[in-house]
């Protein structure tokens, strides 16, 4: 039975400067996931993202589902309304208008129609809340952020 002092010159294993530099990147990794998930006003300004996208997509489908009445999605400072024919819509299960709160700057002012095809003129809404994120309503119908 050998015993060996050293490892046989075919084992391999990870030299101290490979492991320095994975910690190295792990360190780095997990700064910018916690810097990402730490902040809740990053949470909110998807959620209120998602609720306009959303808002203009119902909009779009009321329009293209009913001719016989305008549908348009009123953005206001910190509020979203959708309306039908210049009056708030109403049906079960939705609320409208969406209020944000004070800390929320939309812009601008504007009320977005679709047509019958789902098509309206291009427009880019700017949401902020820390950060400004901005959303595109392309001619097309599109809705997307940008």
């Amino acid at each position: 039975m050998k015993h060996y002092l050293k490892p046989p010159l075919k084992q391999a294993a990870f030299t101290l400067i490979e492991l320095i530099i994975v910690i190295i990147i792990l360190a780095i990794l997990a700064s910018y996931v916690v810097s990402r998930f730490s902040s809740s006003d990053s949470f909110k300004q998807d959620a209120i993202i998602e609720q306009i996208i959303s808002a203009g997509q119902l909009t779009q489908q009321l329009s293209m589902n009913d001719s016989s009445r305008s549908f348009s999605l009123s953005i206001q400072s910190n509020q979203i309304n959708l309306l039908a024919d210049a009056s708030p819509f109403s049906a079960a299960g939705l609320e409208f208008p969406l209020v944000f709160d004070s800390s929320v700057t939309i812009s601008p002012v504007v009320n977005i129609s679709f047509d019958s095809w789902g098509e309206t003129s291009a427009t880019t809404i700017s949401v902020q809340l820390g950060s400004t994120i901005n959303i595109c309503f392309e001619s097309s119908g599109l809705i997307h952020r940008c």
